[in-house]
Parts: C-alpha cells; structure tokens; sequence
C-alpha cells in the first residue's frame, strides 16, 4: 500500500490552524463579554411604597434618587458605566417585601437593594437577602433589630433609642410633665419604650399616654383626656399624617402648648398648617443649615423640583450616594458592594462624614438635630 507523506502533513496543518481560529474566536467572544459586562448598565434595586398609606415616602424618595442619578451618571457613573434603579411597589407590606427580595436576590444584574420604608417590611425580607448574599440597604429603617438580620442588613439610619434619647433630652428642656400619644405598631410600641425609658432618667413625668390607630381620621376623644392629665407638653411618636392629625386636633381641643411630634416633610407642614408652628423634632437635615455644600445640593434640588428638600429627600439621595461610592471602591458587584460598605468612610448631606461600625452596621458616632418649625418651615434650634 503506498502511502503519501503530504497528506496527513496537510491535514496537521488544518487542524492546527482550525484550533487556532477556534482559540481566536473563543477570546474574541471572552473579550466581547468582558467588554460587554463593563460597558453594561449598574443596576441597584428599590423596595418601597408607590401607592398605599405610605406611597408620600416612595415619592419623596424618588426625588431624591433621580437628583443622585443625574449627578452620579453627570460623573461617569461606576466605572464608566451608567446607573439606573429598578423599583418594585411595596407599599412597604411586609407580605409583598418578601417576594421582591426574591426578585431582587435571582436577578443577577441588581448589586444591591435599597429599602423598604418602614423596618417591619425590611425585617420580613431580610433572611431573603441575606441568604442570596445580596446587600440589603434600609436606609430609614431606624428599629434597632433591622441589621441583626446578618451580615447583608446595613442601615445608615440613626435607631430609635438614640433618637428617643434625644427625644426625651430636648421635651426634658420644655417640660417636666408630658401626655404622649404613639402609633399602634410595632414601630410605635418601640418609640414609646424607649422614650419612656429615657424620660423617666431625665426626670420626665408622663401624667397621660395612648396609642392611636395609624389610619386614625379622629383622635379627639384620646386627646382630650390627654390634655385634662395638665401636661405641659404633649409628645407624638409616629409620622407625618398622623402627627398633622395629632397637632390639628390638639387644637381644636384647646391645648396651645409645646407640641413635640410630626416629622420634617412638605406633607406634614402642608396637612398640619399654622397649628403645628413652633413644633419640635428629631431630624437630620435642614435646607436653611448655612454648610456651603449643604447649601449647593438645596440649590440643585429647588431648581429641578421647586420645592426645598426634607429629611427623605436627603436619606434617599444619600443612600444611593453611598452605594456607588461603595461600588466604586469595591467593585461593581454584590461581594464589592460590601466590601466598599466595610471600607470606605462616606459624606453625607444628611449625616455628614461616617464610616460603618462593623458590628451594628450602623454609622459611626452620629446623631439627630433639633428642629424647630418656624414660619412653615424646620429650622435648627441652634
């Protein structure tokens, strides 16, 4: 049999130069994805509330986040790459919370969470993202529980005994003797335990207390045992309408006293009108704080919303700030979210410079502001 020795010499050749153009198509294609995967849009997710009682929170947020997405997108993004969110409607109900932490955890392009509203929602949800290893950001989850949900929980709030401390400290200068009134909620219940901790440390008498219902539309009858206890101030634990309720009422009933309660949004001021004037509250924010910087974002944000920002303006545009930095410094992925949030010191509008303790996953050292409303608008103290 004869045999010609070019033959399989040839073959050799085409075969080797199909594994090479094999090889090149195969780093071709790797180079495309990896151009692909750094040139893609960064997404973070949202859990809040659109629509139901708390749907007023949701649209503070989303002036917040859309003023911080122009400016992060204005400074190229995270690494060049383009920052968009994708809201789920919660209406910050424990029951909905869950299933969008799933959502949230199988769908791979969301790097990070932000919300829910309130701390009873984010707590449902949180064995979800901490099981999906996907950081869970509740920035205005102030119940002290929230971050034990494990090592993907992160809050920049202030929790509520520090607040309650505060609370108690600023009533303490105005008044020996206080009628309180809280929200039925678990929120509510642990606004109350500690400011009454904190009060009776201070000195505090509370000669009247009550929970009142949060979709409460009279909450006379409460008040007016209330104010027959003599108090000579009268304490609200809860949020922007009721507190507008609470205040509005409270004068009705002939009680013109030092009223601590309500919260720093348009809502509140605009429902609780002339009868909420010279109210007290816990806040972290003022748009009439004279800080250049503080001065340049209100600036910023009353020429794209014509209105000044509040407290949750500020914790949204602030948190999403936070994310991207902490994404910037450690990668844009889940694991470098984290590793960013326990690195990296931030600047706030809100908080000003902090870094997270490592075992609250709290801020570091920081505390709420005094706020006093003064012609239709929260001011300093001092």
């Amino acid at each position: 049999m004869s045999t010609n020795p070019a033959v399989p010499g040839r073959t050799r050749r085409l075969v080797a130069g199909m594994v090479a153009s094999v090889s090149l198509l195969g780093l071709t294609a790797a180079c495309s994805d990896s151009e692909a995967a750094t040139a893609g849009t960064v997404y973070f997710g949202v859990s809040g509330p659109k629509t139901g009682p708390s749907a007023e929170y949701g649209r503070l947020w989303q002036q917040g986040f859309d003023l911080a997405l122009e400016e992060i997108n204005q400074n190229g993004g995270i690494d060049g790459r383009k920052v968009e969110l994708k809201w789920e409607d919660s209406q910050s109900d424990p029951k909905q919370t869950v299933p969008i932490a799933t959502k949230f955890v199988d769908d791979q392009s969301v790097i990070a969470e932000l919300g829910d509203f309130s701390s009873p929602a984010s707590i449902a949800a949180s064995p979800v993202y901490n099981r999906g290893k996907l950081v869970q950001y509740g920035f205005t989850n102030s119940a002290v529980e929230f971050t034990n949900g494990g090592e993907y929980s992160w809050s920049p709030s202030i929790t509520l005994d520090v607040f309650q401390e505060r609370n108690a400290e600023w009533v303490s200068r105005k008044a020996k003797k206080v009628s309180v009134v809280y929200l039925e909620t678990d929120w509510g219940k642990q606004a109350f335990k500690y400011f009454s901790q904190f009060a009776a440390e201070k000195g505090i008498e509370i000669v009247y207390s009550s929970p009142i219902l949060p979709d409460s539309t009279d909450v006379k009858p409460i008040l007016i045992k209330g104010r027959e206890a003599a108090p000579e101030a009268f304490v609200h634990l809860g949020y922007g309408p009721d507190g507008a309720l609470v205040v509005k009422q409270l004068r009705d009933v002939g009680f013109d006293k030092q009223f601590f309660g309500g919260q720093n949004t348009p809502q509140f001021i605009t429902l609780a009108g002339p009868a909420a004037e010279g109210d007290i509250v816990n806040g972290i924010f003022s748009p009439a704080d004279t800080d250049p910087r503080i001065q340049d974002f209100v600036g910023k944000f009353r020429a794209k919303f014509g209105v000044d920002p509040g407290d949750f303006n500020v914790y949204a545009y602030d948190a999403l700030k936070v994310l991207v930095d902490a994404a910037n410094h450690g990668g844009a992925t889940r694991e470098g979210v984290l590793k960013g949030l326990k690195e990296s010191e931030f600047n706030g509008i809100g908080l000003g410079e902090f870094a997270f303790d490592q075992q609250s996953r709290r801020p570091d050292g920081v505390a709420p502001r005094e706020l006093v409303l003064q012609n239709g608008k929260f001011v300093p103290t001092t």
